[in-house]
């Protein structure tokens, strides 16, 4: 079974002081016109916002890095409960059940939140500044760059660059990410 992700930090008043940050889930395997109803989103909850005392602590690399491991800490809780069970998980569907593995298939969510749950750079100035592919962005608009060139952020990559401590090479912060776990 696909699952589908949904996630986008919104602003609850007009002065926009207060703001909730909630992740949706919703199956991909039920057809388009179906799962695009808003019946067919179920809340998984809200993800924490954490707060800075000043601009001088929301700009330090200790109050990023906690922003970071707290984003993931809550993304662990909130999808370990699909994915603790390795022979996986019964689902009801109104009075039928269905077994499956359950796989993420698409996080649907704004630019600045993929780099979020990817834990690559923020920056547009950054060596690497897709959260998608590992080229450079002096060749990002480089129309005769060819497939085999490109180097994708997948799963393997990013461990390697994790593992042997090059994160900054790979424009990677130095955060071990929850998606590398799952399946």
């Amino acid at each position: 079974m696909l699952i589908i992700l949904y996630s986008n930090a919104i602003t609850t008043d007009t002065l926009g002081k207060n703001s909730l940050y909630p992740i949706y889930i919703s199956l991909g395997n039920i057809c388009t016109w179906r799962r695009n109803k808003e019946d067919a989103k179920q809340l998984l909850g809200y993800l924490p916002i954490i707060s800075a005392k000043d601009e001088t602590e929301q700009k330090s690399s200790n109050f990023k890095k906690l922003a970071r491991k707290t984003f993931h800490t809550s993304i662990k809780f909130l999808l370990d409960p699909l994915f603790k069970e390795k022979e996986g998980i019964d689902l009801k569907i109104g009075d039928e059940k269905l077994w499956f593995y359950p796989r993420i298939s698409t996080i649907i969510c704004d630019w600045p939140e993929a780099y979020t749950f990817s834990l690559t750079y923020k920056s547009a100035n950054s060596n690497y500044p897709c959260h998608l592919c590992l080229v450079s962005k002096d060749n990002l608009a480089n129309t005769s760059l060819r497939e085999d060139q490109m180097v994708l952020c997948n799963h393997k990559n990013m461990i390697e660059y994790y593992n042997s401590n090059t994160t900054s090479l790979a424009s990677l912060e130095q955060v071990y990410n929850y998606f590398w776990d799952i399946p």
